[in-house]
């Protein structure tokens, strides 16, 4: 059995647990931010005073055992009313921590048994924290709404207070054999988590090899024009370690997918590395070429995960 843990948000990870929850000689442990503070996340997030669940919520579902009318139910998101915005799911993480004594693992580990998962999901931390952003023009931005709202190049990121990790991530990264970063957004999915002290120390006493899956797309608001050299070193650079494989879309996209990302200041990640680290492959797929969405494919990138375990 080999112990994999995966680092990072909601929509990207989701998609790589997808895919390998399907492989049995895997141990799965997923480690999600907890720096969210928009849309209905952030809203049960400062009324509450909970973790923000949506990410989380996300990776659950992603690992359960069976994707069925439960799994929609809890990604199902209320259009209309007192409720308009909010996602069941978060709701239903929110009224779990209250009946498990204010205990947010607790609450994630009981939906997690629920719906069977395979495999763990567990907050970076069960802090309050938020994410603050230096950018080259001298402000200083707090909040990831605010951080990707901003625009501009970002400069430095740091947590607004000193963060304790969820214990369960330390003893999880202790036993990692891999450890796999995204896909997902640079600073707000992947690097918050190594800004937990703790977190960014084990991971650099870890053995286990530690591979990143490139993001297709660059984001506007948070990585405009970053090349994958860039993702790299920045991710290095918080992390405290050297990226030993990294995962590389070479799938091509129809000019009019390409020129739609365009208007909203998304391109290709270009990938301006050419070492042995890197691993190319046909990994992305689009959804509703009307409003196109590129995703990674999930089944394509497990695939290429686990041959790199072999």
């Amino acid at each position: 059995m080999t112990n994999l843990v995966a680092i990072g948000g909601g929509t990207g990870l989701s998609q790589l647990l997808r895919g390998l929850k399907w492989y049995d000689e895997l141990s799965i442990v997923s480690i999600v931010a907890v720096t969210d503070d928009g849309g209905s996340s952030g809203i049960i997030r400062q009324d509450f005073e909970i973790p923000p669940p949506g990410d989380v919520r996300n990776n659950i579902v992603a690992l359960a055992e069976k994707e069925s009318l439960i799994t929609d139910l809890l990604s199902y998101r209320f259009e209309e009313g007192f409720l308009g915005g909010h996602n069941l799911g978060n709701i239903i993480l929110l009224a779990l921590t209250r009946i498990n004594g204010n205990s947010f693992p607790l609450a994630v580990k009981s939906l997690s048994d629920f719906l069977n998962t395979k495999g763990r999901v567990l907050p970076c931390s069960c802090d309050m924290l938020r994410l603050v952003a230096s950018f080259e023009n001298g402000d200083v931005v707090f909040g990831e709404t605010s951080i990707n709202r901003h625009g501009g190049k970002i400069k430095e990121v740091w947590l607004d207070t000193v963060a304790e990790p969820f214990s369960e991530t330390i003893s999880s990264l202790e036993k990692a054999d891999c450890i796999v970063l995204g896909p997902g957004s640079l600073y707000t999915s992947i690097i918050t988590n190594f800004l937990v002290q703790e977190i960014k120390d084990a991971i650099k006493k870890s053995g286990a090899e530690v591979i990143y899956i490139s993001n297709i797309m660059t984001q506007p608001g948070e990585t405009e024009n970053y090349t994958l050299s860039q993702h790299v070193s920045q991710i290095e650079y918080y992390m405290g370690r050297k990226i030993d494989k990294i995962v590389v879309n070479d799938s091509s996209f129809p000019l009019d997918v390409l020129d739609r990302y365009k208007e909203k200041n998304s391109i290709p990640v270009i990938h301006d590395m050419s070492d042995n680290r890197i691993i190319t492959g046909d990994i992305a797929y689009i959804i509703n070429r009307e409003k196109p969405i590129i995703r990674h494919d999930s089944n394509k990138l497990a695939k290429i995960i686990v041959s790199l375990l072999e």
